[in-house]
């Protein structure tokens, strides 16, 4: 069975604990998590907080995962998605070589420089999940690629 990318969408009681059990049950099932992402509504009292985790599974396994999650005592609501659903944004941050162009043969993407120095330039990149992913894969073969962070949240 293949491993697909997928996104899971999580409303959560904004209470210690809940990211220790999410990321239990990925863990007693050996699914290594790509990505998190946290947001909460602080100011706003007894708001839910979101989880936005993305991580390789079999449909089997994502299911699974689906439900373990759905009947956690602090978790409200779980919504799945595949990696490349066109309800999911990906956001970049790269850190490039000073002399990198801004060329990307990709569509559906936006860039902006966000800093330059004397050893690097650092560039947000915004756009569909694959889109931005290809892009930071152009970098990593041009060999211009000092760092990055990546994240997907839904939109």
């Amino acid at each position: 069975m293949e491993n697909n990318r997928w996104v899971f969408v999580i409303k959560v009681q904004d209470k210690p604990g809940a990211l220790t059990a999410i990321a239990s049950a990925f863990s007693s099932r050996g699914v290594s998590l790509e990505n998190t992402l946290g947001s909460s509504a602080a100011s706003m009292l007894g708001a839910p907080s979101t989880i936005v985790l993305s991580f390789r599974a079999t449909e089997r396994k994502k299911e699974t995962l689906l439900r373990t999650l759905s009947r956690l005592q602090q978790v409200l609501q779980v919504q799945a998605y595949p990696y490349g659903s066109r309800e999911l944004r990906s956001i970049a941050i790269v850190r490039v070589v000073p002399g990198e162009k801004m060329d990307f043969p990709t569509k559906g993407i936006q860039t902006e420089i966000i800093s330059e120095r004397g050893d690097s330039k650092t560039l947000l990149i915004t756009g569909g999940t694959q889109a931005v992913d290809k892009v930071v894969e152009i970098l990593r073969e041009r060999g211009t690629l000092l760092d990055t962070v990546t994240t997907v949240m839904a939109v």
